[in-house]
């Protein structure tokens, strides 16, 4: 079922929905705690639109009154934009003293709102001309930003590349550029989504009693939100960090007989990504059907010698776009060869994720491998992928895998895969799993950030008395500097609420796990945070099997053991800055 992310767009103004944390905080303009709440941009000169719309704004805003959760602008009215913001260099000089005023000021309501209305018509003139790029830019490498940057110095440039991008994506997904409409609020959908995992035959269980998740009723419940059935008789085991997925990769490439085929968001130019080109060139020249699917906009930056290579020994490369959805990617991870074995998780093609590169970073990460009908079920997604792109780069189809493998072991197993044009199925399917549990619920994921259902789900598993223990990264070993303050802040919340928080440091965590009760375990590309719901397609594997679940368990005890236990949320930190506040305020979607 597809969700009503877009609606009608009023005429003359735009309604501007934003996320902010914590119900029940009513106050608008604190750097940490937001409401949710709207910005009312009106058209040059419409002033008077602003004040017909109250009744709209106030239901946006999710109860709170339309003149608290925005005030109308001090007299005069001064939000008119000249010519002079068509130069990007003007505009993003303004957008950073607007920016850095907006963090140091502590004047009235009414002026904040004036600040916050300006900035936003400033990204979106600067949007419409084609101009939001090298405004953003401007903007960030003035020196009333440079403080604010939540970055070290070598990471400040990629930063300032990601910024204008999500910026870009998030005025379109708002509907605030004229022509486009927007998604579906992230309120409205989170409730949505709870009321679709919390309908059920069943109850939530009490802690202690037995967990739904080895009930076969729930579990059909859970299937039917992921769209594909638990089917027995696959072999599953985890691939813990890069040197064993590696080895089993170049074991099975190796071995192929028919087929290899790749889907990776990322191939670095590196040991790995030559290594790699090399086993699939020399699988190309034996006769196999080699196919290398990647994500368009990052093979832009990354990879591009080892494509080239590739294509030129006549392999295939097919760079994921979608021209429906501009911002959308693919980040989903799946070897598959001969139809019959495959691995999927969070690894890429690159030296930070095999360790081949004694010199270079060598992340924590968790594939896994299967065979059996699961494996059959990545044949099919890999196929119905290559063939949506094929009939936009003009490259050849494959044929839909016509029967599943045999059986080759006792595990059932459900392979998910996930578009952010259609209902998130990994997403719902995890948080059915949260309301099923009666024991514990363990996360291991790279980026976490509080989604509202996903808060919801982990508080009323907290308050029936399940222990939830989550490991993410720490501010200093978390690889995306823009998610730093908003990931910092949504582990303060859930310690806070009662969960064990744990944190990695040194190398990044980049692994993307949960288990729950013992009895159901998921692993694969699929990170929490709005990013995966909104803009990704992404895989992971639910295995229903007390023996993989386990053997993930101990995994998870084993980096608990290495990592750092938040015993005071206030150790994470306090990220106040106008560039965190604006990608909270504005950019949650982009997350």
């Amino acid at each position: 079922m597809d969700p009503p992310r877009k609606g009608p767009k009023p005429r003359g103004l735009w309604a501007f929905r934003f996320y902010g944390s914590r119900p029940g905080f009513h106050t608008i303009y604190p750097m940490r705690r937001t409401l949710p709440l709207c910005l009312l941009l009106c058209v040059p000169g419409s002033r008077a639109a602003a004040g017909t719309a109250a009744g709209q704004l106030e239901a946006l805003a999710g109860g709170v009154p339309a003149a608290e959760a925005l005030p109308a602008p001090e007299a005069p009215y001064r939000d008119e934009l000249g010519p002079e913001y068509d130069d990007p260099v003007y505009a993003g000089d303004e957008l950073a003293r607007l920016a850095a005023g907006r963090a140091e000021r502590k004047g009235s309501t009414g002026e904040l709102g004036f600040i916050e209305r300006r900035i936003v018509r400033i990204m979106a003139r600067a949007h419409a001309k084609g101009k939001l790029v090298p405004a953003l830019e401007r903007m960030l490498s003035s020196r009333l930003m440079q403080r604010f940057i939540p970055a070290p110095p070598a990471k400040k440039q990629d930063y300032i590349k990601k910024f204008p991008r999500m910026v870009a994506a998030q005025l379109e997904g708002t509907g605030l550029v004229e022509g486009t409409e927007g998604f579906e609020a992230w309120e409205a959908m989170s409730r949505r989504h709870i009321a679709l995992v919390t309908r059920s035959a069943f109850a939530p269980p009490a802690a202690g009693g037995p967990s739904l998740l080895a009930e076969p009723g729930f579990l059909a419940e859970l299937e039917a939100l992921a769209g594909v059935p638990f089917r027995p008789g696959n072999e599953v085991s985890p691939l813990v960090d890069g040197p064993a997925s590696f080895a089993e990769r170049e074991r099975l490439i190796s071995a192929a007989r028919e087929s290899v085929h790749l889907m990776v968001w990322g191939w670095y130019d590196d040991l790995t990504g030559g290594r790699t080109a090399d086993l699939l060139i020399a699988g190309k020249r034996k006769g196999l059907d080699v196919k290398v699917m990647v994500d368009g906009n990052i093979s832009n930056f990354i990879g591009m010698a080892s494509l080239k290579a590739m294509e030129e020994a006549g392999i295939e490369v097919a760079r994921f776009s979608d021209p429906a959805r501009a911002y959308d990617g693919m980040h989903a991870k799946l070897l598959v060869v001969d139809g019959e074995y495959a691995v999927t998780g969070g690894m890429n093609v690159g030296d930070k994720y095999s360790h081949m590169d004694p010199a270079a970073h060598k992340w924590r990460d968790t594939d896994a491998v299967f065979s059996g009908p699961a494996a059959g079920e990545a044949a099919r997604v890999f196929a119905e992928n290559w063939n949506e792109q094929a009939a936009v780069h003009g490259l050849s189809r494959l044929p839909e895998p016509k029967s599943l493998p045999a059986e080759k072991g006792q595990a059932r197993a459900a392979l998910v895969y996930q578009r952010a044009d259609r209902e998130p199925a990994i997403y719902l399917s995890l948080l059915k799993a949260m309301y099923g549990a009666s024991s514990r619920i363990n996360i291991e994921n790279a980026y976490f950030v509080t989604i509202p259902s996903l808060r919801t789900a982990l508080t009323d598993a907290l308050a029936r008395g399940v222990k939830v223990t989550i490991l993410s990264n720490s501010a200093s070993s978390n690889n995306e500097p823009i998610l730093t303050g908003i990931m910092m802040e949504s582990l303060a919340e859930m310690a806070e609420a009662g969960a064990d928080v744990y944190v990695r440091e040194g190398e990044t965590l980049h692994s993307k796990f949960m288990t729950v009760d013992g009895e159901f375990a998921t692993v694969g590309s699929y990170n929490f945070h709005p990013k995966s719901i909104r803009h990704e397609r992404e895989i992971t594997l639910h295995v229903a099997d007390r023996d993989f679940a386990a053997s993930l368990e101990g995994v998870f005890l084993t980096d608990l053991g290495s990592a750092r236990r938040i015993t005071d949320a206030a150790e994470l930190g306090d990220y106040r800055s106008p560039l965190n506040f604006i990608a909270r305020r504005y950019m949650f979607s982009q997350l």
